[in-house]
């Protein structure tokens, strides 16, 4: 009868003060990090109590957002290079071009040599280059002034008759080596355009222009005015032009100084007068 008042009774209740105290340490777990620690972010603004306990949760407290309309997907250009584009372009008309060319004469030069320094030569540009150019002038994808709106007024079908006309001429831009005797840091513009700077991320210009500035699919450097050349690359670098997928220019543009551009320029092109 007094077996539960002797040495088998606990006096203190153990299991009791221990499940008291797991769930106090668990109470004010929740309150510091849902409702105190959760609130604060770094580089961030403070958030109010229903977000912070819904960011602990791993669930965002704003719904609104998902049921508004989205801005569109921001795309460098509507041209993708699939098989019924490249049939397209080869499907083009260079005598139909020819008479739509009429239209670049006054700033491209006759037959597509220009005599402007801000003005690129097409003469020998491979088609699918010009085509993608005047469809990105077309959308509004590359901004050109002029050109925008003259690519605007041409149909898909003028645009690879022209492109094939252009690039069906004998000469303007052409295969033969930079004569780059007279050319100011030729020792650097060779090294950027054949080898890159991987130190800066850069990859050599030959990558993709070829490694005499000239390849099917890129535009062509070789004989091109090496003022519109050095603009581009300027251009790229400032983010003014933007219609390069995947940025490949942009990227490596923007690690070249001003001097760079200008000796790489200088290296590729010419300028005619």
């Amino acid at each position: 009868m007094v077996r539960h008042k002797g040495p088998f009774r606990l006096a203190i209740p153990w299991p009791r003060v221990a499940w008291l105290a797991l769930a106090g340490i668990l109470g004010i777990s929740l309150v510091l990090g849902f409702l105190v620690l959760g609130r604060y972010q770094q580089n961030g603004e403070t958030l109010d109590l229903w977000s912070a306990i819904c960011r602990g949760l791993g669930v965002t407290a704003d719904v609104g957002p998902a049921t508004q309309p989205q801005p569109a997907l921001r795309t460098p250009s509507r041209i993708a290079w699939t098989d019924g584009t490249i049939e397209q372009i080869r499907a083009g008309d260079g005598q139909h071009g020819s008479i739509v060319a009429m239209n670049c004469t006054a700033c491209h030069g006759e037959g597509g040599e220009s005599t402007s320094m801000i003005i690129p030569s097409l003469a020998g540009m491979d088609a699918a280059i010009i085509y993608k150019q005047l469809d990105d002038f077309r959308s509004g994808k590359r901004s050109g002034g002029v050109m925008n709106g003259i690519a605007m007024a041409l149909s898909e079908k003028d645009s690879a008759d022209v492109a094939a006309y252009f690039a069906s001429r004998p000469v303007g831009l052409h295969e033969d080596p930079p004569d780059d005797s007279n050319s100011q840091g030729q020792d650097t513009a060779r090294r950027l355009i054949f080898v890159g700077d991987a130190e800066r991320g850069i990859p050599p210009c030959a990558g993709c222009h070829g490694p005499l500035g000239r390849k099917i699919g890129a535009p062509a450097l070789t004989g091109q005015h090496s003022t519109y050349i050095a603009w581009q690359l300027a251009n790229f670098a400032q983010g003014a032009r933007q219609n390069d997928i995947n940025e490949q220019m942009r990227m490596p543009a923007g690690q070249l100084t001003p001097d760079e551009m200008h000796m790489i320029a200088d290296f590729l092109g010419v300028d005619r007068r």
